[in-house]
């Protein structure tokens, strides 16, 4: 586990350490994460699953996706919404096609129809770039699950279930929080299943 550092050259370290994960470890890893989210009663049952698509060495939950085709769930990712700079979420099937947004990362072509808002999901793996031992998570920087997912701490909506899914390696000691940080109840790895219950 790592000593307490700048969220900036943390987030610097953790990619990239995470890129220089081969093919067959990251496949490994999708094939832990599912195992591991097999184990989450929330998540056998929920029908409705929002994840992401792979776009920096994150840890990826393209057999999640796959599982859920052939379990009668529905899988989405996020979309951008320009006004807002928020997430929405598109269904996404085996015939989806992608195309990239303003930020390098897929997205399905068609984004305005399947859509879906924060609130409709069930359950939402979430991704990131780092955890600590208490549930704080450390992004990428934009703040785009952090605006979309603020109606979680100001209701007593306990759905969507939000789960932060990552390799084992990006754990750490401590981050800093701001006001504005959404702590997670769980974070799920390759390897293990981390619940925070004192946030429960």
């Amino acid at each position: 586990m790592r000593p307490v550092q700048l969220k900036s050259s943390l987030r610097k370290e953790i990619r990239k350490q995470r890129s220089t994960l081969g093919p067959a470890q990251q496949s490994a890893a999708s094939a832990g994460l599912l195992d591991q989210l097999l184990s989450i009663i929330s998540f056998r049952t929920a029908q409705t699953i929002a994840m992401y698509l792979v776009n920096d060495g994150e840890i990826d939950p393209v057999k999640v996706m796959q599982w859920c085709w052939e379990n009668s769930k529905i899988p989405y990712v996020p979309v951008v919404e320009r006004e807002r700079n928020k997430l929405v979420f598109a269904e996404v099937t085996p015939q989806t096609r992608f195309r990239e947004n303003r930020f390098g990362i897929r997205e399905p072509e068609n984004a305005e129809t399947g859509i879906v808002a924060a609130q409709q999901l069930d359950l939402v793996l979430a991704p990131l770039v780092a955890f600590d031992q208490t549930g704080n998570r450390l992004g990428m920087g934009g703040g785009f699950y952090d605006r979309t997912f603020e109606f979680l701490t100001n209701t007593d909506t306990a759905e969507p279930e939000l789960i932060g899914i990552a390799h084992e390696i990006q754990k750490v000691q401590r981050i800093d929080v701001e006001p504005w940080d959404i702590p997670l109840t769980t974070v799920v790895t390759d390897k293990q299943v981390y619940y925070f219950r004192h946030l429960q």
